[in-house]
């Protein structure tokens, strides 16, 4: 028996021991033809004030409902931003050389008909920029940053309703 032959049986055994835990893929179709990307185009994201809830929102919106919103949406999903930064690395002279940005997210996810939760919790994104003599530079740092960590808190929310969607069937 070769290598290569050995490392395809072993390979075989550890799929088929997945199926036997009760792994199913997140974006797969079920046994009744439905799938949790189906489901999220389903899903209505809340208003979120400021502009980087207006950021974090629209790529959401993007990932969760790339062909549009419905008219009829079964899930509603409500959202609470907060951010902080905190000055780190200081020079000599008492002044930050680089800046902490953290944006979080209070979530929750529930059917529309019945008000069932199916899933909340708290995400949080972190970026760092560099804070330098020159305020125009640090302003786009911090603007770069702050869009990043918009984008990044997104996909995880993304990720959390694909989640509770497919545990909420």
């Amino acid at each position: 028996m070769t290598l290569r032959s050995l490392i395809s049986i072993i390979a075989l055994l550890a799929l088929t021991g997945l199926t036997a835990c009760g792994f199913r893929p997140l974006y797969a179709e079920d046994k009744g033809g439905d799938s949790t990307a189906a489901d999220m185009a389903k899903v209505k994201i809340s208003m979120m004030e400021d502009r980087i809830g207006q950021l974090t929102r629209s790529v959401l919106v993007e990932t969760l409902t790339p062909r549009g919103q419905t008219s009829r949406p079964e899930y509603s999903l409500d959202i609470g931003l907060s951010e902080a930064v905190s000055e780190l690395g200081y020079t000599k002279d008492n002044e930050a050389t680089i800046a902490d940005y953290i944006l979080s997210a209070n979530y929750r996810l529930s059917r529309i008909s019945d008000s069932k939760v199916l899933r909340t919790g708290t995400l949080r994104a972190r970026t760092t920029y560099n804070l330098v003599e020159s305020d125009f530079a640090s302003l786009e740092a911090e603007s770069a940053a702050r869009s990043d960590a918009a984008r990044n808190l997104a996909r995880q929310l993304a990720n959390q309703v694909a989640v509770g969607l497919r545990s909420g069937r």
